[in-house]
């Protein structure tokens, strides 16, 4: 990929359509860049697109470390879905929809002092309750962006794909750049069939505290268009 790797996520494509279309032209770039600067305090570790039917699936995993000196890091994969639909005019190309947006598989990671030194452990039970949370972060985008007329949505186009790789671009995006996935293990992602069950158990809730995130996205770009 040409540029860095969390950008695949359909919460940040949506997000960059909607500055583009309707915020500020030829700002996404440098925005989600600095984003990226922001949030340096963590790290993130690997991207993955599942595709089931019409429905696309991003995966990023993320850890998001605390206090310098403190041995203490919080661990997840972030999950997006949105609706994936054939274009009319280009069999290649796909109109991407933002549906909802949750975090599965997260953990505690932290040191405590023992005999020779730290030692490390992992929690899996204190942010087990975070994966029942899913962030409607489609219709958040919908509420703010749609009396301004839309664009959340985004166009992907495929541009080589065989057995083992797949190529992704943003031709409607500044800089049309793209995303390149080699074919992997869905075993190697069992955060996403955690999020399978929960939703199948309907233990799933709208989180206002993941909500006012994603509306928080947008709020430096919003406020902005209205004060030039």
């Amino acid at each position: 990929s040409d540029i860095e790797p969390f950008r695949a996520s359909i919460f940040f494509l949506a997000l960059a359509s909607a500055v583009e279309a309707n915020l500020i032209p030829n700002a996404a770039d440098n925005a989600l860049t600095v984003h990226s600067l922001a949030t340096g305090g963590g790290e993130i570790g690997r991207v993955a697109h599942i595709v089931e039917q019409s429905v696309l699936h991003s995966l990023v995993e993320l850890r998001s470390g605390s206090l310098p000196s403190l041995p203490l890091a919080l661990t997840g994969t972030v999950i997006s879905s949105g609706e994936l639909l054939t274009s009319k005019n280009d069999a290649s190309s796909y109109d991407l929809l933002l549906r909802n947006t949750t975090v599965q598989g997260n953990q505690m990671k932290y040191g405590l002092p023992q005999e020779g030194g730290l030692k490390p452990f992992v929690n899996n039970d204190m942010l087990s309750w975070i994966g029942d949370q899913v962030v409607p972060s489609g219709d958040i985008f919908s509420s703010v962006l749609d009396p301004l007329g839309g664009g959340q949505d985004v166009r992907m186009k495929v541009t080589y794909a065989d057995n083992d790789m797949m190529v992704w671009r943003t031709p409607d995006l500044p800089g049309d750049h793209y995303f390149c996935f080699v074919k992997g293990d869905r075993a190697n992602w069992p955060e996403f069939d955690d999020m399978k069950t929960r939703q199948q158990k309907n233990n799933a809730a709208s989180s206002p505290i993941g909500s006012a995130f994603a509306l928080g996205m947008l709020n430096p770009f919003f406020s902005r268009r209205f004060k030039q």
